[in-house]
Parts: structure tokens; C-alpha cells; sequence
């Protein structure tokens, strides 16, 4: 291989210049071929490896903080949930002390009232959709009540719907 090389008639040709050249503009292109094989590395090779290094290490920084970040919002989170179930009180009063509560906090009239087994069905004539929402998630988390049946239906007004049935348990 190194023959045919060697033999080849460009190789030839750079070999007769290099012949041509004196020693010392032969030791000049030694010298200059060193240094732009040194540069080569450095500037193909050492310089990328060390900025993807670099980016590396910023990335793994800002992920080892945004780590620290998320565990301390979560023992904060947590704290929180502590504390808000150690406020949450036993619910008091009857199950129908409690529907009355609710329903006159959200300005709700009830129509009817009558007891199913261990809960209540209520049903209301008219209301406001949001209120109607808003009662049954303040019998959930405030009342500790559970809304097992929900029945609702549109009347003609925008936004007002009669409640036909809504069947309340006690959870405590």
C-alpha cells in the first residue's frame, strides 16, 4: 500500500517539490504543519468537547435547583395539607341542620326535604346553576356531607335550573 503510495503521480510531484524546497523553508512547513495540526484539535476537537462540557454542568446546576426548588415546595405543600386537616372541624349538628346551613349560605330555598335510608333528598324549584355548584362542594368539604345523586334540570331563564334530586349521605 505504501508503495503504490508512493508510486502515485501526485505524490510523486509533492515529493520532487518537496526536494526543490531548501532545509530551512523545509523545517518552516514542518513547523507550520505542526501548528495548524495543533490548531485543527484544538479548534475541531478540545474547544467543543469543552463548551458541551460546560452547557453540561450549567444544565445539571439548573436541574439539581429546580430539584431543590420542587422538594422544598413540596414539604411546603404538605405542611399546608397538615394544617388544613387539622382545621377541618367534625361537622355539627343534624343531617338536616346541616343541608339548612348550606342551602341558606348559598341563598337557596329548599322545597323539599325527605329522608332515604341514612341520608336526605332534597330538591329545589329554582336556583342558580352556580349556587347549585357551589352548595354541593361546601356539603362536601364544609359539612362533610357526600353527594351520592344529583339530578338537575334547565328551565326557561338562563342559568337557573331546578334541582328534582339530590341525595345527601352523612360522612362523619
Amino acid at each position: 500500500m505504501a508503495q503504490q503510495l508512493q508510486q502515485h503521480p501526485l505524490m510523486q510531484r509533492a515529493q520532487q517539490r518537496w526536494q526543490q524546497f531548501a532545509p530551512r523553508e523545509q523545517r518552516l512547513l514542518q513547523v507550520l504543519a505542526a501548528v495548524l495540526g495543533v490548531a485543527v484539535v484544538y479548534f475541531l476537537i478540545w474547544q467543543p468537547s469543552q463548551q458541551a462540557r460546560l452547557q453540561a454542568e450549567q444544565r445539571l446546576q439548573a436541574q439539581q435547583q429546580q430539584l431543590l426548588w420542587v422538594q422544598q415546595n413540596i414539604a411546603r405543600y404538605e405542611a399546608l395539607a397538615a394544617r388544613q386537616q387539622e382545621r377541618v372541624e367534625p361537622a355539627s349538628g343534624s343531617l338536616t341542620q346541616r343541608l339548612n346551613q348550606a342551602a341558606e349560605a348559598q341563598d337557596i330555598r329548599l322545597a323539599r326535604m325527605q329522608p332515604q335510608g341514612e341520608g336526605m333528598v332534597v330538591s329545589v324549584d329554582e336556583a342558580s346553576f352556580a349556587q347549585v355548584l357551589q352548595l354541593v362542594a361546601q356539603l362536601e368539604q364544609q359539612y362533610q356531607l357526600r353527594v351520592e345523586t344529583l339530578d338537575v334540570a334547565r328551565l326557561d331563564t338562563p342559568g337557573q335550573v331546578r334541582v328534582r334530586q339530590l341525595l345527601v349521605m352523612d360522612n362523619s
